[in-house]
């Protein structure tokens, strides 16, 4: 029995977070199931340093999910 490649991706508050998107990114036309974590602060550190939308990266994944959810 053959199994989907899963990965998950989980974006911190920590500077960088646009190696997480990229990440997505380069994912997304791959046979990979996604999916994502991206914490509160995360979505702070975002709008600081990219021009993204937290909605729009959740879109780049398949499955997303709340830092309350673990």
């Amino acid at each position: 029995m053959t199994y989907p490649a899963r990965l998950i991706i989980g974006i911190s508050g920590a500077s960088g977070v646009i190696y997480g998107v990229r990440l997505l990114q380069v994912l997304q036309p791959l046979p990979v199931e996604t999916h994502l974590v991206m914490t509160k602060t995360a979505e702070v550190t975002l709008a600081y340093e990219t021009d993204w939308k937290a909605k729009d990266i959740k879109a780049l994944a398949d499955h997303t999910y709340r830092p309350t959810d673990l």
